[in-house]
């Protein structure tokens, strides 16, 4: 195998400067992008206010809104812990729900309004003690998260009085979730962190509509869940009358697919992209690291979630720069090195040793200013290094390609594979277009995509590029611009509930009072008028490629010698899908559109 330069272009994501740390030590939850410098670059701010006294400050939209009234735990059940536990614990439940969205969760006990310099996108939902006329109640279903403060609130008090109701009757009764051996820690996170993240969904966007089956007793009549989906008792914005007190208590509510691609439109994700790699040591030589050179216009980067598998020698890859700058078809770009050398303890052989011929793994993602405007980042070259850090004579081929464009004769949106002249042959590629967000750790041998919590993800599509020859560029056409979305709805002034919130958030809910998480009639007014679609051509493209050098020099193990032949490379890479690129393509006519696995 010859020397090469690779080059791989893909976006990164921005780092916003201010972190906003609460004056308590909360606990980490379960998602990996929910702390340090990815957490702080989320442009928008979710405050989950825990008063420590009455606020009448507290906006009064609704019946029993205002004051927020203060959060204790001897209120519910002091004997599950104390009133920073339960915070945490329900701070755990949300910032999980929202946890690959561009949202930063900060649990407080200050009014966010009182901060100096508060968040300009921020959405602040007040948790009392106290009971109310149900669970929560959001100021307005904000359609297209257009309102930049938005709030919302919750009464814990009300799971003391309806533990979540009797499913299918009008009213509520205590149902056991909470009391007794039910009553812990964990279940009343659960209960009040999904009504959190339930009236958090209002405040950004999401609709009973887009997530409430309807079997006869609730007002808002919803889709039932999308093929492969668990049960929509699991999901978070059903209305309050589709559960009972097990599904609030015994169970970490979740985002829907068809939720989950309107929030990313919405807010954004918080990763642009994600990298693993399936590559071969062609030497016969041990590594001992490996060196990764990329470009970027950002004047800073850092990585975020990366692959810390058993089939990767190393772990807590590092990057370093700018390290001056160059230019790249005509654009300056600074200089950056990302390095894998620290040893990976579950590592078989012998961690932080890479065997002459063996196959490993390795992904990244980066991370730079601004979530909102991904820039290009371009890598050009991949080195393998040995124990006195001298470059090894080979090094492993990867193939170049793009986040995809579009082709303006057509419409096309076509991924593009670049190489650098010597023949790689694409030997197969599947393109899936997925309705959220795959784990790092998910995109590896089968590349089976799941969710960060372990979750199957089924795609709405797959397709296959054809198989080919790379020496400069080769285009596998992933969608069309004037496709149908996988999830569209539209809500216009006149509809139930729906007003016109262009200027500004309107009073009432019309007819009747809006309760956004009731035992029943559980009207949502006010709704704003708009589309709720998710981004173009899907939340995530997925790909799995395989590329074959067919005369490359490597060393074999089995005979022990330097041989040519074939050498095969496993691309593994997802990219945030266009928010914005619906604008394209004339609008779907007619109302409430429908939607489906393609």
């Amino acid at each position: 195998m010859k020397k090469v330069s690779v080059v791989v272009v893909f976006l990164a994501t921005a780092l916003l400067c201010c972190l906003l740390t609460p004056g308590t030590a909360w606990s980490a939850p379960t998602c990996p992008l929910s702390s340090g410098y990815i957490d702080t670059a989320k442009s928008h701010k979710l405050f989950l206010y825990f008063p420590t006294a009455d606020d009448s400050t507290f906006p009064n939209y609704g019946s029993g809104v205002s004051p927020a009234k203060t959060f204790d735990v001897a209120d519910l059940d002091s004997s599950i812990g104390t009133t920073s536990d339960l915070i945490n614990r329900i701070y755990d439940v949300v910032a999980d729900d929202y946890c690959e969205l561009n949202v930063q969760v900060v649990a407080t006990t200050t009014n966010p309004e009182t901060m100096q310099s508060p968040p300009a996108r921020r959405n602040t939902v007040a948790i009392g003690s106290d009971s109310g006329d149900g669970w929560g109640l959001a100021q307005v279903v904000d359609t297209g998260d257009d309102i930049d403060v938005d709030f919302a609130r919750v009464w814990g008090g009300t799971y003391i009085t309806c533990e979540g109701g009797n499913k299918g009757a009008p009213g509520c009764s205590m149902t056991g979730a909470l009391t007794g051996a039910n009553s812990t820690l964990d279940r009343w996170a659960n209960a009040i962190g999904g009504t959190a993240a339930h009236e958090a969904g209002h405040s950004y966007g999401l609709s009973h509509l887009n997530d409430n089956p309807n079997p006869g007793t609730c007002v808002a009549d919803g889709p039932m869940p999308l093929p492969g989906e668990d049960s929509y008792e699991r999901h978070l914005m059903p209305a309050g009358c589709n559960l009972n007190g097990e599904d609030r208590a015994g169970y970490r509510r979740h985002l829907s697919d068809r939720t989950f691609g309107i929030l990313a439109t919405n807010l954004g994700l918080s990763i642009e992209t994600m990298h693993n790699w399936d590559l071969v040591n062609p030497n016969a030589e041990e590594a001992h690291s490996l060196e990764i050179e990329f470009l970027s216009k950002k004047p800073s980067l850092t990585v975020g979630w990366t692959w810390t598998g058993s089939s990767s020698p190393w772990i807590d890859p590092v990057v370093t720069g700018p390290l001056g700058t160059t230019m790249f078809k005509g654009t300056t770009y600074n200089r950056y090195r990302i390095t894998w050398s620290s040893p990976n303890p579950t590592w078989i052989p012998t961690p932080g040793i890479l065997p002459g011929g063996a196959e490993f793994h390795i992904g990244a993602t980066f991370t730079g200013v601004d979530f909102n405007q991904p820039d290009a980042i371009i890598i050009q070259n991949i080195r393998l290094f040995d124990a006195g850090s001298d470059p090894l004579t080979l090094h492993p081929r990867l193939p170049g390609y793009d986040a995809g464009t579009v082709d303006a004769a057509d419409g096309s949106f076509d991924l593009n594979f670049f190489g650098d002249g010597t023949p790689l042959i694409l030997q197969e590629a599947t393109v899936f277009q997925l309705p959220r967000v795959a784990a790092m750790e998910s995109l590896i041998g089968s590349g089976s995509p799941f969710t960060f919590n372990g979750m199957p993800i089924v795609p709405w599509s797959a397709t296959r590029c054809e198989p080919g020859t790379l020496r400069d560029t080769l285009r596998c056409t992933v969608a069309n611009v004037a496709d149908r979305p996988h999830v569209e709805m539209t809500l216009r002034v006149g509809d139930p509930g729906v007003y016109d919130c262009s200027r500004g958030v309107p009073t009432g809910g019309g007819t009747t009072a809006p309760r956004n998480d009731h035992p029943f009639n559980d009207y949502e007014g006010p709704i704003c008028a708009g589309t709720s679609r998710d981004p173009f051509p899907s939340t995530t493209v997925y790909v799995i490629a395989t590329f074959v050098d067919p005369q490359a020099e490597h060393w074999n193990p089995e005979k022990g010698a330097m041989v040519i032949g074939p050498v095969t490379t496993k691309v593994f890479y997802q990219f945030a899908g266009v928010r914005d690129l619906r604008s394209l393509r004339p609008t779907t006519e007619g109302g409430t559109t429908t939607e489906g696995r393609r």
